[in-house]
Formats: C-alpha cells, structure tokens, sequence
C-alpha cells in the first residue's frame, strides 16, 4: 500500500514539473489598408473665350455679297477646328458688305489702319498688297500657308494667282475671286445691220485670232450709226468712270506695265499714243461714244447696255452678267438672246486680243494697324472660306471665274454656261502691276485720258504729260520706252 502511495506521488510530481504546452500562437488580425489617397479635383475647363473678328468687304455690286457671308459662315467649321485642337477660343464673325465706291472705300480703311482701327481682315484688289504692305498695315502669310495649306482648300488655288498676291518674295494675301473683262456686243443690233447668225457666232474667235481689231470696231459702230441702226453715240461705250479696265487698250495696242526682271512700272509711249488716239477717235472722229461720257451714272449704264438693244459695242466684266440678273431685272434667256462677249481685240493687226483680270483678295492687317493680335485667326478664318461650296456659290451668283481647280468639278460651276464660256479668257489676260507706287503712275495717266476724251488735250499733248509727270514723280521707278 505504501508502495502504490509513493509511485502515485512520483507521478504527481512529475505532472507538476512538465514543461507547459507551447500555446498556439494567436490568429492574426488582418491590417487595415491605408487610407486611400484623396483624388486631386479635376482642373476646371477654362469658359470659352469668344474673339470677335471684323472683316471689311466690298462690292460694289450687290451680286457679290458672299465676299461677306462666306467668311461668317466659315466660324462654324473654324469654332470646331479650334474645339478639336482643345482650344477654349471661339470665334464670331462681324463682317461689312460695302457698295459705296473703290475710292471710298479705300481711303475709310488707310484711315481706319493710320489710327490703328482697321478690321482684321480687309477684302481688296490684289494691286494694294504693295503699297499696304510697304505702310505696314498688312502682314505676310507664308508661314500660316505653309502651316495650314495641306488641310484647306488654299492647297487648290491656281498658281497663277497666288502670283497676283506676290511682292518682294512673299504672298501677302489669299485670292477670293478673279474675272476677265469681255467686249460685249449687241447680237440684236449686228443683225439689224445686216450681220447673219454665223458672222455674229464667229465674231468671239475672229478677235481671238486678232482678225476683228480695235479700228474695225470703231468702223462697223460708226456704220451702224450712219444707217440708223444705233442713235449717234451709242456705237461704243467705255466704262463711264476711272478703272483698270482702260488699260486693257494700252496692251492692246503693245503697251507693257511692269518689268518683269526689275519689277519696275513701265511706259511705252507709242502704245500710249494708240490707246489715246483710240479714245479720242470714238469721242470726237467717229462719235461713236457720247461727249462728256466719262461721269455717266453706273445706274445708268447698265441699264441701257444690258437692254441689249440700245448700244453695239461696249467694254464691260463678266461679273456685269451677274448684276443685270441680279440687280437690274434682266432675264438670263433674254441676256443670251441679244449679248455676244469676246476678247478686247487687238489694237491693230499684228498685236493680241487681251482682257484684264483683277483678282480681289483678303489681307490680314497688322497689330499696328488693327490694334489687336488675331492675326493667324484671321488667316485661318480666310483658310476656312476657301472652299469649292462657298466659292462656287459666289462665282456663280456674281459671274465671277473660278480660283480654285477643284471648283471646275463643281455640279453648279459646271452648269454656270457663262462661266464655262469666258473661261478661256484667263489665258490672254494681264494684272495690274504689285508696285506700290502704282496709284501714282494710274493717277497720272488716267488724268491724261480723261482730259484727251472731254476735248481738253490731244492725244501727242497727253502723251508728253504723263512722260514729264512720270519722270518728276517717280523718277527712276519707273521704264520709259
């Protein structure tokens, strides 16, 4: 018994000195995650800006109005463009139609440009690119043509315009439309004198191949006067004002303007002499153009030349075609009936039939003379307005030709018959010269015609004039031949 009592102990005792279990070791709590970051706001869309472009344009003639309107309507495709690129600037057009005269309206913009108020974009003729880029009211365009041309219609301009534009090596302007200067021609009347139908179809290719010149106009008007065909002074009429298109007679008859290796304005005086002679013959050797014509209200003129019953020959634009639709109540199978165009014939057997082409143009003005920096906003306004849809629709409105070659392709430009009929007519034309003392040698000699056809001069006295008033004004700016 004893022996059982001491074994239970020794057990006990042993129990009592074992080691403790190991505890199994605690589940671990999961850590909590970090705090997530607090996201940054968005960075607020900065509110459209709205830029007003002002853009100066003229007609005269109301038939032209696009000139305006298809600037306003190229800010819609603008505005996207600049929302694309993720610009807040949009744009808003304020643009003028005027239909005062050239002068005028020349001389509001060298005010407006002197006192730093000029519109951003001014609409002119390719002629003032000189003159307004030596007074620093315009800025070159080269980089912005090359920046923007591949994604524009600028890409489809004919070269030859963009010569137009040229001065000094670089392009000051963006074309926006070109015309010829026809010689009109009463068919109605020719048959009256006795002409068949295919003498007066043939008559536009006689002159073209330089077989009907200046001098056989005058005879056959003067011819039609003396049947009574015409009333006396209605066998030929100029324009009734100052203009570019009398120049067209002076190349005609050999004449040159400008140089084309010195660029210098140029005058030979025996074509002068020819082209004053001319002049002063319809006036006063044939009567075939009125006495005191040069003043005769537009107004007037138009109405009775687009009658197309009332004079024979007269020189006119092919943009008239559009205006006698549009502004004096012509109908255009009327128009077809009884007007004939042609080419200025030449002056005389052995010169060349010509017109005159006068592209009118949008120039950018400068910080100086807008007082404000929109100046590639503007160009890309011009850029977005130099398409075959809103050329075309001006083209075609105001009988103007085509400046861009996808323009040919058009549906409503192909079915613009007056259009595709003059078109040839591009190919004899002339520009006026890019030089910007120009203005002076046209003041000088159009001071000259003027005095030779109201009875004042003679056309050798006219002649020696402007060679003396050339020579004291422009000096060695100018070529006398």
């Amino acid at each position: 018994m004893a022996r059982w009592l001491l074994i239970l102990g020794m057990v006990l005792a042993l129990v009592a000195c074992a080691p403790a279990p190991t505890p199994a070791p605690p589940t671990a709590t999961p850590a909590a995650p970090p705090p997530a970051a607090t996201p940054a706001p968005p960075t607020p869309t900065p509110p459209p800006r709205e830029v007003v472009l002002t853009a100066w344009t003229i007609g005269p003639e109301q038939a032209s109005h696009f000139r305006a309107d298809n600037l306003t309507a190229a800010a819609e495709a603008l505005n996207k463009a600049l929302e694309a690129e993720g610009s807040n600037i949009r744009v808003k057009v304020d643009a003028s139609f005027d239909t005062s005269t050239w002068d005028e309206y020349r001389q509001r913009f060298i005010l407006a440009a002197q006192a730093g108020n000029a519109p951003d974009i001014i609409l002119s003729g390719h002629e003032d690119t000189a003159p307004w880029s030596e007074a620093g009211f315009i800025v070159p365009l080269d980089d912005w043509i090359r920046k923007y041309e591949a994604q524009t219609g600028l890409k489809d301009i004919f070269p030859t315009l963009w010569n137009a534009v040229t001065y000094k090596g670089q392009r000051w302007a963006v074309p926006q439309d070109t015309e010829a200067r026809p010689m009109f021609f009463s068919k109605t009347l020719l048959k009256k004198l006795g002409w068949s139908d295919e003498e007066i179809q043939a008559l536009p290719e006689r002159i073209r191949t330089g077989q009907f010149t200046l001098m056989d106009l005058l005879r056959v008007a003067k011819e039609a006067q003396d049947k009574g065909v015409v009333k006396p002074g209605y066998g030929y009429w100029t324009r009734p004002r100052r203009g570019l298109d009398f120049y067209q007679f002076y190349i005609a008859f050999g004449g040159q303007l400008q140089d084309p290796q010195t660029g210098k304005l140029v005058l030979v005086q025996e074509a002068l002499r020819k082209h004053f002679q001319f002049h002063y013959d319809t006036v006063f050797t044939y009567g075939t153009t009125p006495k005191n014509f040069i003043g005769t209200d537009w107004s007037t003129w138009h109405q009775t030349v687009s009658a197309g019953d009332q004079v024979l020959f007269w020189n006119g634009g092919t943009w008239h075609w559009g205006q006698w639709l549009t502004q004096f109540g012509r109908q255009e199978p009327d128009l077809w009936a009884n007007i004939g165009f042609a080419l200025i014939p030449a002056g005389e057997p052995g010169q060349k039939p010509t017109t005159l082409s006068h592209p009118l143009v949008y120039m950018v003005t400068s910080e100086k003379a807008s007082g404000k920096k929109n100046q590639e906003l503007a160009f890309r306004l011009i850029a977005m307005a130099t398409t075959p849809e809103l050329n075309t629709r001006h083209a075609v409105q105001s009988a103007h030709l085509a400046i861009l070659k996808t323009q040919l392709d058009d549906p409503e430009y192909k079915k613009a018959q007056f259009l595709q009929q003059t078109a040839y007519m591009v190919e004899y034309a002339t520009y006026a010269p890019n030089h910007a003392d120009f203005s002076a040698y046209d003041e000088v000699v159009w001071t000259a015609l003027s005095a030779v056809m109201g009875g004042e001069m003679k056309p050798d006295q006219a002649v020696e004039m402007v060679v003396k008033e050339l020579q004291a004004r422009l000096g060695d700016k100018v070529i006398i031949r």
